[in-house]
């Protein structure tokens, strides 16, 4: 939950910038993925839950057509008039540019705001800072403008942010997590249904630890939009051999074999058996088997490292390292890929000798200081009013 303390921070700064107190703030927290890597934007499954780090986004209306937006973390600030025509230069203002584009496509703004973005989801490191960015904002000007837009609605709008303002092929994985989240539990979400429902994430003597590699990522970049690519060509042809294939999910492993491309045949197979490892986990969950359930998250790795091609060095490293101690139950590379964060089940009370450790041969082997942070569970994005 979040505390009072960060409530109370982000309305003095708001009350500091614009002489006035907030009318109410929107907040969305982080991600972390469980398990069910690259499979939303092929309507697969993943088990993700939200993470204790926010993205907060304070509003007040205004009585005219202005709209000033500051972002805290990068010192920057967006100031437009409703019908101004703009061409954001960087990533944040991208997204909340995007969101005020297309939620004027549903409605003509009636008036301008001020809004004072700030929150503590680290950039880059695969816990959807992003997502947290697009969902609070999202759900603020829902608030504001009275659209009165239902959760599933948002979250779709928020990923129109992403591929038409972001250039970004992403699935709904991020949002779905940050927006419908509920601490204590795991989502699993199935992106053919569109549907979700809850698992219980009391693991009672383990905890979750993410390693970050600090090496950045740009999910835009090429590699990651080739996946996409690949994975749809794959169903393409897959189709043409089967008839009983309509749709991903339809894809079997037998089927597999027919690709003529290697590289296309890695690709699903990653797909297929993530899928299945999600389903496996579920029921490792229901039995309390957390040696299986750690020992599915490792087998992601492999097959994330190996069919779908998307870890690193440094990543490959800090799994391998993990999983050799006795109390780390599973590790793997957790996000986009291409570097962020390793996303580790370790017992409680080995916390801080896994961190210490990992820290120090990381350390040695790279010359570089991975950031390493313990999360939990928390509930999804919320409107407070002040």
């Amino acid at each position: 939950m979040i505390t009072e303390k960060i409530l109370t921070e982000a309305e003095h700064m708001f009350t500091d910038v614009f002489k006035m107190e907030p009318a109410f703030i929107s907040k969305a927290p982080g991600r972390i993925n469980i398990i069910g890597e690259h499979t939303d934007y092929n309507f697969g499954l993943s088990m993700p839950c939200a993470i204790n780090r926010w993205i907060l986004v304070s509003f007040s209306p205004r009585n005219d057509d202005r709209i000033q937006i500051i972002s805290h973390d990068f010192n920057e600030q967006l100031d437009i008039t409703i019908d101004e025509s703009y061409t954001p230069e960087s990533d944040w203002k991208k997204y909340v540019y995007g969101c005020l584009q297309i939620i004027s496509t549903l409605k003509k703004p009636a008036h301008g705001f001020n809004a004072f973005i700030q929150g503590n989801v680290p950039v880059g490191s695969g816990v959807s800072s992003s997502a947290a960015l697009e969902v609070a904002f999202m759900n603020g000007l829902n608030e504001l403008y009275n659209l009165q837009l239902d959760k599933l609605t948002i979250i779709k709008l928020c990923q129109r942010v992403e591929h038409e303002y972001l250039q970004v092929k992403s699935g709904l994985l991020d949002q779905y997590a940050s927006q419908f989240a509920k601490a204590n539990n795991f989502l699993v979400l199935d992106f053919q249904q569109m549907s979700h429902r809850y698992v219980s994430a009391a693991l009672e003597n383990h905890c979750w630890i993410l390693c970050n590699s600090m090496v950045t990522r740009t999910l835009a970049g090429t590699k990651y939009t080739e996946r996409v690519e690949e994975t749809q060509q794959a169903l393409k042809e897959l189709k043409m051999f089967f008839p009983e294939i309509r749709h991903f999910r339809d894809i079997q492993e037998a089927h597999i074999p027919a690709l003529k491309n290697v590289i296309l045949q890695k690709r699903i197979k990653h797909y297929v058996l993530e899928n299945k490892r999600v389903e496996d986990a579920i029921l490792a969950l229901q039995k309390n088997d957390l040696t299986r359930f750690g020992a599915l998250l490792s087998a992601s790795h492999i097959s994330l490292r190996d069919l779908y091609e998307v870890s690193c060095t440094e990543i490959d490293f800090l799994m391998e390292q993990a999983v050799l101690l006795p109390y780390c139950l599973g590790s793997r590379i957790m996000g986009g890929g291409f570097g962020g964060c390793t996303i580790n089940l370790v017992e409680k009370d080995k916390a801080e000798e896994f961190s210490t450790h990992i820290k120090s041969v990381y350390k040695k082997q790279f010359n570089r200081n991975a950031e390493i942070k313990e999360y939990h569970s928390v509930d999804g994005a919320s409107i407070i009013l002040v």
